[in-house]
């Protein structure tokens, strides 16, 4: 063999194992390579998903606080985030008014305070309605003027009839009633005053001209009254008490730091209906009044917020508004 072939023999076990710690040197390194960057991709993707789902509409989370289904209205609940959903008792009877209304005013003066409720509500219905058949004439006339004339007279029959035998001193005692099943913590009771304006009160309760002094002074009582219902009703998870107090927050109806308040309750309507127009309507009143806010007011409203929540938690009901 010569000496020439003997070297290149030689090398051969030299150039392999060169190789192989270039591989073991190499291919780690690539690998590792290969792993930050999918680790680096994985992560643009996450960012890119979470910034996607920043700009999708508004719409109801799938977590619930309410009780399950299984779990009997008014029953308790251990879960405190959990809540049981009421629904306003059917008000309007069979027949006519007066055949039902001694029962109920035998169970309102023991102390039944859906019957003060029930009592309210009727009352309130036939406060408009003719009270004779000369009266029920002027309103059939009328009606010729509106474009539904025939649902008109409907409606103003209807209401006569299930009316009849009730004197309006009568209907003008549905406040009373409305007042005492409120201040026994009935939220039907309190939320109701969210459709009561301040004039239909007047009108109501005050047949005879008043003073200006005295009209002010009366109108003003009537609205601090409503707002502290609404509050009490509210907090009991009465939508319908939240959504009204939200408006007259945000018009600057009532007390200090409004916009906040407004703000608030916008977000804590968000938080518990169950609704998903409800939520994309008020997602989007907060989303509109958030750059609005100062950075105390934001800090007044997260305060509000967090309070009226806990005790909404606490009561652990729910009202939707029908």
């Amino acid at each position: 063999m010569s000496g020439h072939a003997f070297v290149r023999q030689g090398i051969k076990p030299f150039l392999i194992v060169v190789l192989l710690f270039v591989i073991y040197i190499f291919f780690p390194r690539e690998a590792a390579i290969f792993v930050t960057n999918s680790e680096s991709s994985n992560d643009t993707k996450a960012t890119q998903h979470i910034e996607a789902q920043v700009s999708i509409p508004a719409t109801k989370p799938a977590t619930s606080l309410l009780a399950d289904e299984s779990v009997e209205q008014g029953s308790e609940v251990n879960d405190s985030r959990e809540l049981i959903i009421k629904n306003a008792p059917k008000w309007r009877f069979d027949g006519v008014l007066i055949d039902h209304f001694t029962e109920l005013k035998q169970r309102a003066e023991q102390g039944d305070v859906e019957a003060n409720y029930l009592i309210a509500q009727n009352l309130k219905y036939c406060f408009n309605a003719p009270l004779d058949e000369q009266a029920l004439e002027a309103t059939l006339a009328e009606s010729y003027e509106f474009s539904d004339a025939g649902d008109t007279q409907n409606r103003a029959l209807e209401k006569y009839e299930y009316c009849q035998g009730v004197d309006l001193a009568t209907r003008r005692s549905f406040y009373r009633y409305l007042v005492m099943a409120a201040e026994k913590g009935s939220a039907f009771a309190q939320q109701t005053f969210a459709a009561l304006t301040p004039e239909f009160y007047m009108k109501s309760q005050f047949p005879e001209k008043l003073s200006r002094a005295e009209f002010i002074k009366n109108r003003d009582s009537f609205k601090e009254r409503k707002t502290v219902f609404l509050e009490q009703a509210a907090k009991q998870g009465s939508e319908q008490a939240l959504m009204s107090l939200a408006s007259m927050y945000y018009s600057e109806q009532v007390g200090e730091h409004s916009a906040a308040k407004a703000y608030a309750i916008n977000r804590l309507i968000m938080e518990i209906t169950q609704n998903n127009d409800v939520y994309n309507r008020y997602a989007w009143f907060e989303q509109r009044q958030y750059p609005t806010l100062s950075d105390e007011e934001l800090s007044i409203a997260n305060n509000l917020y967090d309070q009226w929540l806990l005790q909404i938690k606490q009561n652990g009901t729910l009202y939707p508004k029908n």
